[in-house]
């Protein structure tokens, strides 16, 4: 999916670089070397995981992505006109769902589980900006970023339908809390802190200030952490919307 990803970007910036090597040869004395930037982020988070090939007790699964909020400060080194390298400091909240039906030999359990975590990101990038007009320049970035779990909360809801001796269901409710990174309390698995991954995005930048933009994050690490001998397989992906001021 990576190859996928890379092969169709990279063709696309070195057809732009290319095509306007001879314009872009020195650096442009009319831009300012460094630009410093904050910025609000907001958008999902969502965490790709493989439970129903590790557990055949798994009958029903559904993973849903949830709110992701935070702010950053970043900072862009412009080497020309056409060529930038970028890097920034995010805090960030993040969330996702997952809803599970478990079977057993003698009782079903429905399991609500709610994930909420929170971390600092650091991406380092390309950047290729592009005039489209005299107050707006277009941006596209691409390289890599690493992130550290500062904290979290993992809280499961468990309901449990079983027969007793004499045929009929019983249903019961349990609670189980845990920290999000590393805790062997954890509902079948808990986190890593650390992950790496692919950083792309694309952005507008009006009269040298004001920018938007979309981003997306595809982490390349297996963040499950576990302590049974199945070992599941899980992998971050955050997309989000970007706003901010250059000075």
């Amino acid at each position: 999916m990576i190859r996928r990803i890379l092969l169709p970007v990279l063709i696309i910036l070195l057809n732009c670089m290319s095509a306007r090597a001879d314009e872009d040869v020195v650096v442009d004395n009319t831009k300012q070397f460094i630009e410093i930037e904050v910025h609000a982020l907001v958008g999902c988070s969502y965490m790709t995981e493989n439970y129903a090939s590790c557990y055949p007790a798994i009958s029903d699964l559904n993973t849903m992505a949830g709110v992701s909020f935070g702010a950053g400060v970043g900072a862009q080194f412009n080497l020309t006109r056409l060529i930038g390298l970028g890097t920034e400091f995010n805090l960030m909240r993040n969330a996702f769902k997952m809803d599970m039906a478990v079977v057993g030999p003698q009782s079903v359990s429905n399991v609500f589980q709610r994930n909420t975590y929170y971390k600092i990101d650091f991406p380092v990038y390309m950047r290729f900006t592009f005039g489209l007009a005299d107050n707006v320049k277009w941006n596209v970035d691409g390289g890599l970023y690493y992130t550290y779990g500062l904290g979290g909360k993992q809280k499961n809801n468990i309901y449990d339908t079983r027969s007793n001796d004499l045929g009929q269901l019983m249903l019961s409710m349990t609670s189980l809390d845990a920290d999000f990174y590393k805790d062997s309390n954890a509902f079948i698995n808990s986190y890593d802190r650390s992950d790496i991954g692919l950083h792309l995005a694309t952005g507008l930048t009006f009269r040298k200030h004001l920018s938007i933009g979309v981003r997306a994050h595809f982490g390349f690490k297996d963040v499950s952490h576990s302590v049974g001998i199945v070992k599941p397989d899980m992998h971050t992906m955050d997309f989000r919307a970007c706003v901010g001021w250059k000075f």
